[in-house]
């Protein structure tokens, strides 16, 4: 199956099979080795294709690193629980929201994403900008869309929907990121389900329009 990369300035690239072949080796080497070490014949030969073909789909690796980061930005955001702005339980959609969160910070995909871009963000800022746009951007847009939803029904009142946005998300998958990064032990399941109702709840509190209730 071949797979679809967008690119800067509403440019779409189509990837044949052989480039998604060429990407999940990228993705393995540049975990391993980090960017600055992989090399494109460790990747090449990952993949199991030569170097003129590896060559013939990407011009050089800072390419082949912003091909990897798009897509890998576009399969998390495929996961991403969206809330229905019709649905009357709208505190339940917001649960889920932040159920799916959690699910997706504390799993392999996003944890792995970090640690490849974030060690060269400082030098290639524009990859760094790809990355953010397209992955945690991404997530806020959709967030402060809904968010929106709410305050166009009087249910919140919120000044700034993509801060709150931001908030939200920061509340409810703060604690993942930051034992992600010192490798330290997940809260259990019950923790975390506690950390998340009570995250939901403090937001809510503070957003509430005045004479709305919470179903």
């Amino acid at each position: 199956m071949s797979v679809v990369v967008s690119y800067g300035e509403g440019r779409i690239r189509q990837l044949r099979p052989k480039a998604q072949q060429i990407l999940d080796a990228a993705r393995v080497i540049f975990l391993e080795a980090g960017f600055d070490t992989a090399s494109m014949d460790a990747i090449a030969r990952q993949a199991g294709v030569s170097k003129a073909t590896l060559y013939a789909h990407f011009e050089n690796k800072e390419d082949l690193f912003e091909a990897l980061i798009r897509f890998e930005c576009q399969t998390i955001g495929a996961t991403f629980y969206r809330p229905d702005p019709g649905a009357e339980a709208w505190a339940d959609e917001l649960e889920k929201l932040a159920a799916n969160l959690r699910k997706l910070f504390s799993g392999n995909d996003v944890p792995a994403v970090y640690r490849i871009i974030v060690p060269v963000a400082a030098r290639f800022p524009r990859l760094a900008q790809i990355f953010f746009e397209e992955g945690p951007g991404a997530a806020i847009r959709d967030t402060a869309a809904y968010l929106q939803s709410l305050c166009e029904t009087g249910r919140l009142q919120i000044p700034d929907p993509e801060i709150a946005a931001e908030q939200f998300i920061f509340l409810v998958t703060g604690d993942l990121e930051l034992r992600g990064a010192l490798s330290l032990p997940r809260r259990s399941a019950e923790s975390s389900e506690e950390m998340a109702r009570s995250s939901i709840a403090m937001f809510i509190r503070y957003y509430s329009a005045p004479g709305s209730s919470t179903p």
